[in-house]
């Protein structure tokens, strides 16, 4: 069987805001009136865990929670402006996994997305060009680190356990992947991600 690598999204393959690398929402106030602290309370704190394991759909929740946020702006005008500020490529990476690809190696993104921005990633950014497939937190109904989450993805990519390498800038999934039988391999930015796959 050919050996199989697991990428990371946001950390390892896109990294913020395309100007700077910073968080996309670093300046959400300043550009679309919304304080961070009314998003994370209105939005992610009481919403996110269902959006990214599938139970709820990201544009319905935007709709209902829209008016607390901006009298002005739709939900479609919030999504386009988190999309693109969280969209600066790892262009190292890609370029390591075409190489990677082309010695055989199976890629994988495997990340914990809501169904909007996973077909934003793969499709208007383009990262279809450089894996063979995304497993998403809301299409297996499970998230990172949860063990349910790596049997979907094993399932999902037709791979062994111990053929398949994860890399992720997150401890506790490095952790979790080791658990269900994965090598896996903790990302930290400067990395080469050939080097940890040959490591």
């Amino acid at each position: 069987m050919k050996p199989c690598l697991m990428l990371d999204v946001d950390g390892v393959v896109v990294n913020g805001r395309p100007q700077d690398g910073q968080s996309w929402a670093t300046d959400i106030e300043r550009d679309l009136g919304i304080a961070p602290d009314t998003l994370h309370a209105v939005f992610f704190a009481a919403h996110w865990s269902d959006i990214v394991t599938g139970r709820k759909e990201l544009m319905d929740v935007l709709t209902a929670c829209m008016p607390e946020l901006s009298r002005t702006l739709s939900p479609q005008e919030f999504i386009d402006y988190w999309f693109e500020q969280d969209s600066a490529l790892n262009e190292a990476v890609l370029a390591d996994c075409d190489e990677l690809r082309r010695r055989g190696v199976r890629i994988f993104l495997a990340t914990n997305q809501e169904h909007m921005r996973a077909r934003y990633l793969m499709d208007h950014m383009g990262l279809h060009r450089h894996v063979d497939g995304m497993i998403y937190s809301a299409q297996v109904a499970a998230r990172k680190p949860e063990r349910a989450f790596f049997d979907a993805a094993i399932k999902h990519a037709g791979a062994a356990p111990n053929d398949t390498l994860l890399v992720d800038d997150t401890t506790a999934n490095v952790d979790a992947a080791r658990q269900a039988g994965w090598s896996a391999a903790h990302w930290s930015q400067g990395s080469s991600l050939r080097a940890l796959v040959q490591r």
